[in-house]
């Protein structure tokens, strides 16, 4: 019988595959695993490189608003330490000067100075909290009286608007064991900085206890407002909304910290042009029971 190549051929492979099934299963296995571990590698090649090109953007972000900082804090400091120079020496080479005079330029140098002051322990509180070093003194604070006294320093200084503090919304008796100093710090940051961009309305503060037992504290305005955008970033740290105004730009980053030093959150509702309400809660542990031993 006379076959041809190819039916020869089919003959063999036939056999071939038939006495090596395993052998070449097994070896195509082997071909998909390759192919599959390619993949693989190539997908987490990918990633990494996603990854690295994130931290990398990341990374160049902050050494921008790190120099933008820098530079912002450059001027702060210039800008009130020329003033207090410049009204001093008035002060000091003018012999003529009214009382009414002297009481403006000394309330600018106190204004400046305070400033100054203010600009230096937001510095100092942002490298602590940065060197993880910042100390918390906790005792028993009376709520209601702390943000009493807030509102009643505010309302000593006048303001052209004519703005005041208003403590619109509160418990009948409420005291936490927290850091004074701290507590007063946070609400202080969010009461000057509603101040900072309302410039007709109010300011209204208060706080409540949520269904969980937690408190909210919160502090509206009837600002200029917030954008989405701006919102997203405004607890950052060297992080400022508008440069025109004074400030270092920590305040709300360092209040975000303390804040959650406590285990509580932060957070603001806002609309461009319609006012903002800034918020923290702290959970219902931070409060102090033993009210028969005030």
């Amino acid at each position: 019988m006379n076959l041809d190549f190819s039916t020869l051929y089919a003959l063999w492979a036939t056999d071939f595959f038939q006495k090596n099934e395993i052998l070449l299963l097994c070896f195509g296995v082997i071909i998909l695993l390759l192919l599959v571990i390619m993949i693989v590698v190539s997908i987490n090649k990918t990633k990494r490189l996603k990854t690295l090109q994130q931290l990398n953007e990341v990374a160049e972000e902050s050494n921008q608003l790190k120099n933008a900082f820098i530079a912002n804090m450059t001027h702060e400091i210039r800008t009130p330490l020329n003033a207090i120079v410049g009204f001093t020496n008035v002060l000091a080479e003018t012999d003529n000067l009214s009382r009414e005079e002297r009481m403006i330029f000394l309330k600018e140098i106190n204004d400046n100075k305070n400033f100054l002051v203010q600009m230096i322990n937001d510095l100092l509180d942002f490298s602590k909290i940065e060197a993880n070093t910042m100390e918390y003194k906790d005792g028993d604070v009376d709520v209601n009286a702390l943000i009493q006294e807030i509102c009643a320093a505010e309302n000593a200084h006048p303001r052209p608007s004519g703005i005041q503090i208003e403590f619109v919304e509160k418990l009948p008796q409420c005291r936490l064991m927290i850091d004074r100093v701290r507590f007063a710090q946070v609400i202080n940051n969010l009461v000057k900085n509603a101040l900072k961009f309302t410039e007709q309305g109010s300011v209204r503060i208060g706080y409540r206890r949520l269904s969980n037992d937690s408190f909210y504290f919160y502090v509206a305005d009837t600002g200029c407002g917030i954008d989405e955008e701006s919102r997203r970033a405004i607890f950052e740290r060297f992080v400022k909304m508008n440069y025109n105004i004074r400030g270092t730009g920590l305040g709300l980053s360092i209040t975000k910290s303390i804040v959650e030093h406590y285990g509580g959150g932060i957070g603001v509702e806002s609309k461009k042009g319609e006012g903002s309400t800034f918020y923290f809660t702290l959970p219902a542990s931070a409060e102090y029971r033993e009210y028969g031993k005030f």
